[in-house]
């Protein structure tokens, strides 16, 4: 007979979803717990917590558990909010900057403001890591299908699929404080 931690390690890496689903009730709310002892909000703590599953599931091939399940967890939770709060630190100096040095000058009219927009976007693409980049560059500048996308990059749809929507949730989170912008200088263009 096999103990749990075996039991949710090798059924993730089957794919099984009942695991999955076990592993996701018995874990949840003490990672959400965790989360709020660390500072965060409950709608911050659940939205970390369920990044953090949705991160183990697409990596359940390559899952690699030196240690419990657990403990595995915790640590996603903690790397992930740290790199979370590296990466707010990173956006406030950046926000800091643009405010300062280029801000959004509603009297240049529409066009400055799809520029700046347009800037801004392009600036969120040039820190994606590479391979993320290039699927997204050739979806949405290039226009190609996954199994395009799929074809020259030499890797599996399911991982195009898997970098656009990373390259999509890093394109919300880096201009989510532009999007009232965004939305009323494309009003104007409709």
């Amino acid at each position: 007979m096999i103990d749990k931690n075996t039991e949710y390690i090798e059924g993730l890496q089957r794919g099984d979803k009942k695991v999955f689903g076990e592993l996701f009730n018995a874990f949840y709310e003490p990672l959400c717990r965790y989360c709020l002892q660390k500072g965060l909000d409950r709608e911050a703590a659940e939205e970390l917590v369920q990044d953090v599953f949705v991160k183990l599931w697409i990596r359940r091939d390559s899952l690699q558990v030196n240690s419990s399940i657990s403990a595995y967890l915790y640590r996603m939770v903690l790397n992930t909010l740290i790199n979370q709060k590296k990466h707010q630190a990173v956006r406030s100096e950046h926000q800091a900057h643009v405010l300062a040095f280029r801000p959004l000058d509603t009297d240049q009219g529409q066009a400055g403001a799809e520029n700046e927009i347009r800037r801004l976007a392009a600036d969120a693409v040039a820190v994606m890591p590479e391979k993320r980049r290039m699927v997204y560059e050739l979806s949405r500048k290039e226009g190609l299908k996954y199994s395009e996308i799929a074809t020259a990059m030499g890797i599996s749809v399911k991982t195009v699929e898997a970098h656009l929507s990373a390259a999509l949730e890093h394109m919300r989170k880096h201009l989510k404080d532009y999007l009232p912008i965004c939305f009323l200088v494309f009003l104007q263009i409709g």
